[in-house]
């Protein structure tokens, strides 16, 4: 006969509880700064830090990128690069992006970062609520995401747009950039590389083109093209296709490096580096990855860390062999240590803005040249003096209650009131004043100096705003 008590005895149930106190623990070592803890070297207390706001400023518009000889890839992009700028964060730091649309397309700047408000998500999801949908910007337009840092960890941003073509069109055509939210205990780094994995956007001109590409490059043919080039042109012939045709980094022997590795395309690649081990941060924290080989579905990522212990120039490259024979390849030269590491910067590349538009341009408007192309940009930026807001004292009272804005590209702000009641616009500091406006007038301000300006309503104590101003830089 069995025992009232025996269930408990049961082996089997003993390795049920055993899997789920392991679980949680895992998960729990997972979602702490324990975890980064072992990557670090000689630390460990976690150092105090006072989160801070980060200010980004991105401008979508397109750029001419060389593919091969005989190609020409008309990339979109965040700032005329692919990947567009690497925004990094300390966890708990707020992030305010403001994104300029210098396109003839609705774009968008989604995150796979969380917990933000939901008018800042830059997807069709806004424009079916009516809830941030200026979060998908139209062709120049401007608009602000303002976003948290909640778990660190390596995230990405993307457009989210469907405008004429679906998402992954948008997203091939090269519009994305990473994300890094490092740990108040970070590992020790002396490098931090970003590597993004995918597919090439369709718009190509001419013959040659890579199919698949790191950071916008791709090399077809690939270490038997290097090969090739080093037969008929040396080794100086292979590094001056350096960040041109495939990507390169470099360091120095004793240096560690963290490769930041993101699939943005729609077919599974992997990453593998020669002769190195390659340590996870995110994914398995301090494991070896089996193999030396990241696997990566798509829209997925890992940073991976890489000592550097003799010099030598080290392939990297998908190891899905026939995506690095189309081109996914990149070289990895590590010198001396005292010795100065190799250093060859990707080339900037001709910009084109608002391409064959038919779009009207804003009335308010003025004309900007960039890299030998024009387009119309909007100088103004509006704020809504809300309705009901003289009498609501739990409104903002401006909206958006507060914005960037970028000295000779958006600098101009119009407010116009669309209460029944009169209200100011007054700023703390004596800056500017509006004087009394009544239901329909509107106040326009030019800001010059960067900085940060808070204004209110002289009238209504609880309608506060606030403008930060950058400058171009």
């Amino acid at each position: 006969m069995v025992g009232k008590d025996s269930f408990w005895v049961s082996p089997i149930v003993w390795l049920f509880v055993g899997l789920l106190l392991g679980s949680a623990v895992g998960y729990s070592f997972f979602q702490t700064d324990i975890a980064s803890g072992f990557l670090s070297t000689g630390k460990t207390t976690i150092p105090s830090y006072t989160p801070v706001t980060r200010h980004y400023f991105l401008v979508i518009e397109g750029a001419n990128i060389p593919e091969g000889a005989n190609a020409v890839w008309h990339a979109w992009t965040f700032n005329g690069t692919v990947p567009g700028p690497t925004l990094y964060a300390t966890v708990g730091d707020t992030l305010v992006v403001t994104v300029h649309n210098e396109l003839n397309l609705t774009h968008s700047f989604h995150t796979h970062l969380f917990d933000y408000n939901f008018k800042y998500d830059g997807s069709q999801a806004n424009i079916i609520t009516g809830i941030g949908a200026g979060s998908m910007i139209p062709p120049g337009g401007t608009y602000t995401y303002v976003l948290n840092t909640s778990i660190p960890g390596i995230y990405f941003y993307h457009c989210h747009s469907s405008d004429h073509h679906m998402i992954s069109y948008h997203i091939h055509q090269g519009l994305y950039g990473a994300i890094i939210v490092d740990s108040v205990n970070k590992p020790h780094i002396d490098k931090d590389f970003v590597v993004f994995m995918g597919e090439m956007g369709p718009e190509v001109t001419g013959t040659g083109a890579p199919p698949y590409i790191m950071n916008g490059m791709g090399i077809p043919g690939g270490e038997s093209t290097l090969m090739k080039i080093a037969e008929t042109s040396g080794v100086s012939g292979v590094l001056k296709e350096a960040n041109v045709t495939y990507l390169a980094f470099s360091g120095n022997v004793g240096q560690t490096a963290r490769f930041n590795v993101i699939n943005i395309g729609d077919q599974v690649h992997t990453f593998h580096m020669h002769d190195m081990s390659l340590i996870s941060e995110w994914v398995s924290p301090g494991q070896e990855v089996p193999a030396n080989t990241l696997p990566l579905s798509p829209g997925t990522a890992d940073s991976v860390l890489v000592n550097f212990t003799q010099p030598g120039v080290f392939l990297f490259h998908c190891h899905v062999v026939f995506h690095a024979d189309a081109g996914m390849i990149g070289l990895l030269f590590v010198s001396p240590a005292n010795a100065t590491a190799l250093s060859q910067s990707r080339p900037s590349f001709p910009i084109f803005t608002m391409l064959n538009s038919t779009i009207m341009p804003p009335s308010n408007s003025t004309t900007v040249t960039m890299s030998n192309s024009t387009s119309t940009v909007s100088s103004q930026v509006q704020v809504s003096i809300l309705p009901n807001s003289g009498v609501n004292t739990s409104s903002p009272g401006y909206s958006p209650q507060q914005i960037v804005v970028v000295i000779g590209v958006n600098n101009t702000v119009t407010w116009v009131n669309n209460d029944n009641m009169p209200h100011t616009v007054t700023s703390t500091n004596g800056t500017f004043d509006s004087g009394n406006l009544e239901a329909g007038q509107s106040f326009t301000y030019t800001f010059t100096k960067p900085g940060t300006y808070t204004y209110v309503c002289s009238y209504h104590s609880w309608m506060k705003g606030t403008v930060i101003v950058l400058s171009p830089s």
